[in-house]
């Protein structure tokens, strides 16, 4: 056979693994409210098979992620699939990627691990959650509370100030904040406002009515009357992406 043929065969064989590996992107709700793995790269999505039916909430970061049903507590693995089921009270719950905070009984819980806060030590509101950190509402000023995992103490705290920090706590706006390693997410009223760790303030001109950290770069805002659309979160910005409206095969 000739050198031409063997290349042929070569760059066959290589897409058909590109295609029976499509990267995990990450989880999302599709447009009829379930959660789904969603495949590809930016862009070009694939819906895949479902996470969890009857999701209250969620948070995945690439590496795993938690799934808030009625009666569940779900722990994901970075597949997209279930890796634990934990048994949860019917109560609100806050969720980050491995964290989440039940405010009925000020119970921090992190990938096993309970802990329950000192009356008086959080005093406030919790609206956002991720890892050691808890977002906090204190009449109308948000913190930014680190915690210690093992007590539950907190070890740190600020006031992130700047347009989040003015909006955040403002009625009807408690539980659409975000969370990131480097940035927080808003969705006010017209837009989802951005602010860095670096004090640097953009914003989206999206009307979103849920967040939720969807990936290791992305996040998912919720719109009334449309379709999710994704957000990838990089380093030189944000950039917006809609779902498709149906399912792939698995």
């Amino acid at each position: 056979m000739t050198r031409a043929f063997f290349v042929f065969l070569f760059v066959a064989a290589a897409f058909a693994q590109t295609k029976l590996s499509t990267p995990v992107l990450g989880i999302a709700r599709d447009a009829q409210q379930q959660l789904r793995r969603v495949d590809g790269v930016s862009g070009t999505f694939i819906l895949r098979n479902d996470v969890a039916e009857n999701a209250v909430d969620w948070a995945f970061d690439g590496d795993g992620g938690l799934v808030k049903t009625a009666h569940e507590l779900l722990t994901i693995g970075p597949d997209g699939a279930i890796a634990q089921r934990h048994a949860a009270p019917q109560r609100d719950g806050v969720l980050g990627p491995r964290s989440a905070f039940f405010p009925d009984t000020s119970e921090f819980w992190e990938r096993g691990n309970h802990v329950s806060a000192q009356p008086g030590m959080i005093a406030g509101k919790v609206i956002a959650v991720s890892d050691k950190q808890l977002a906090v509402c204190r009449a109308n000023t948000l913190w930014l509370l680190t915690i210690d995992t093992k007590t539950a103490a907190v070890t740190h705290e600020i006031v992130p100030g700047g347009a989040i920090g003015e909006q955040a706590c403002a009625p009807g706006r408690v539980g659409l904040l975000l969370l990131m390693p480097d940035r927080m997410l808003l969705a006010a009223a017209k837009a989802i406002l951005v602010q860095t760790t670096a004090g640097i303030e953009r914003s989206i001109r999206i009307s979103a009515t849920h967040l939720a950290r969807a990936g290791r770069e992305w996040i998912e805002a919720e719109i009334a009357g449309e379709g999710p659309r994704m957000i990838r979160v990089s380093r030189d910005g944000e950039q917006v992406y809609e779902l498709p409206t149906r399912k792939e095969r698995p």
